[in-house]
Parts: C-alpha cells; sequence; structure tokens
C-alpha cells in the first residue's frame, strides 16, 4: 500500500513538471515570437490606466508589466499549454498588472517614485499626450495585423490587402477597384472595420 502511495505522489510530481514544461515553453515561445504587440497592447493599457486616474504621469512601463506578468503566469497551475490559453493569461494578467492597485507593478512604482530623479525635467503635457496616442495608435495597429493574421479566405484577404496596402478606402475606390456597386464596397469595408472593432473590444475586456 505504501508502494502505491508512492507510485502515485511520484506520478502526480511528473505530470506538474511536465504540465510547468510545457506551459514555460509556450509562453516563450508566444513573447518571443509577438513581444511588439504584446508591449502595444501593455501601453494601451497603461494609456487608459493614466486617463481613468487623471495622473499626469506614470512611473509603471510596460516593460516591467510584461516582466512580472511572465513571472506570475509560471505560477499558474493549469493542464491548458496551448497558445491561446497562454496567451489569454499572459494578457489577462497584464491587464491586472497595469489596473490593481496592489500588483507587484504598482509596488515596485510606488518604491521608484520615491526615489529623486535629478535628472527629471518638469511634465509636459503635449509630450504625455502624444505618448498617450502614439500608444492608442499602436493598439489599434496590433488589432489590425492580427485581424489580417487570421484572415483565411483569399477574397477577404485580398479585400484586406487593397483597403490597407493600396489605401482603397472609401466605398468609390473600392468599387472602381474591383468593379461592383459603391453599396456592395460600403458593405465590405464595413464587415471589414467591423470584424477589427470586434478584436479590439475583445482585448478591452480581458
Amino acid at each position: 500500500m505504501t508502494t502505491d502511495v508512492c507510485v502515485v505522489s511520484l506520478t502526480d510530481k511528473s505530470f506538474i513538471m511536465s504540465s510547468y514544461n510545457g506551459l514555460k515553453q509556450t509562453l516563450d515561445k508566444y513573447v518571443s515570437e509577438n513581444y511588439e504587440e504584446v508591449r502595444a497592447y501593455a501601453n494601451y493599457f497603461l494609456t487608459r490606466y493614466v486617463n481613468s486616474k487623471k495622473l499626469a504621469c506614470s512611473m509603471l512601463n510596460a516593460d516591467t508589466c510584461i516582466n512580472n506578468a511572465y513571472l506570475h503566469v509560471l505560477t499558474i497551475d493549469t493542464e491548458k499549454t496551448d497558445e491561446n490559453s497562454v496567451k489569454s493569461y499572459l494578457l489577462n494578467t497584464i491587464k491586472y498588472q497595469i489596473i490593481w492597485n496592489t500588483s507587484l507593478s504598482h509596488k515596485q512604482d510606488d518604491i521608484n517614485s520615491q526615489v529623486p530623479d535629478l535628472l527629471d525635467e518638469p511634465d509636459n503635457d503635449e509630450v504625455l499626450d502624444k505618448i498617450q496616442i502614439e500608444n492608442v495608435y499602436n493598439f489599434r495597429k496590433w488589432c489590425i495585423q492580427k485581424y489580417r493574421s487570421e484572415i483565411v479566405d483569399p477574397v477577404e484577404k485580398r479585400i484586406a490587402q487593397v483597403y490597407f496596402d493600396d489605401k482603397k478606402q472609401t466605398a468609390e475606390a473600392m468599387a472602381e477597384y474591383f468593379n461592383v456597386s459603391r453599396t456592395s464596397a460600403h458593405y465590405m469595408i464595413r464587415d471589414l472595420k467591423q470584424k477589427i472593432r470586434k478584436i479590439q473590444y475583445c482585448y478591452e475586456r480581458l
């Protein structure tokens, strides 16, 4: 009986280690291949956080939040190690690193804010506004890239190429290019925009 218990314990431990290794491998691969996209996502939520709190600025930065989220995801006890699940864990954790005042990133921010920086210049609202606009722009650009990377239908892929690459971004230009009615072109563009908005909405809710 004792031997059986020991065998079960060893099996459980092996399973846990296997799950951890699978999780880390998937996480490392996703982060290394999509770091700029992940960073754009983090910057977008940092911008929303600063705006919602009406802060002049914040010492929180995307790289710190991503790093802390990465370390936290590695502690998750889960059997799901596929890329979609791991990506969801990471993006959720990045968001909570930003919006939860008790997160590790915020604790580090509190410590850093107490250390004077002699090189600091007075706040410049114009510069901060430009940074926030750039973060929003990068997040929307990431949503477009994600949408295009997931297109399977060749016709839809061609429409996206004409719209984004050839800059045929009006119903009139699209209708002339594809030799279709302006109404049809309007619906082609509307469908494209709705799918991109859906991606943006889904990731804003994470």
